[in-house]
């Protein structure tokens, strides 16, 4: 067990932050609607993923950022569209294709853990 990670917390937990402080960091980053994940979004992340199906995978063939199956060479189906540079709520970034690519689930963890 170790401490909260909000500073001056001494809630115990297993990792990240106690029960308190997860609710008021949720609640500070909005819903996933409030983010721009709404329903056309999704609608033009799978014609993204259609187009893109592998780990990896962006238009131009540029290279990805931080793919293990790329790196790898290993064939996996990309299953989420992710932002390259995140786009802390920039409208244009957020829309901009040339800033998508395709990633599996582990290399999306992996991805957004260092961005944290």
């Amino acid at each position: 067990m170790r401490f909260c990670l909000q500073p001056g917390c001494g809630g115990k937990v297993v990792h990240g932050y106690c029960q308190l402080h997860t609710r008021q960091k949720e609640q500070q980053r909005g819903s996933s609607n409030a983010r721009g994940y709404t329903w056309s979004w999704g609608k033009r992340a799978r014609l993204f993923l259609q187009q893109y199906p592998l780990c990896g995978m962006r238009p131009g063939n540029v290279a990805p950022v931080m793919s293990r199956c790329q790196v790898d060479g290993v064939r996996t189906p990309a299953t989420v569209v992710d932002h390259v540079v995140p786009h802390r709520r920039d409208p244009v970034l957020f829309h901009d294709v040339g800033n998508w690519q395709a990633l599996c689930v582990s290399c999306h963890a992996r991805k957004s853990q260092t961005e944290r």
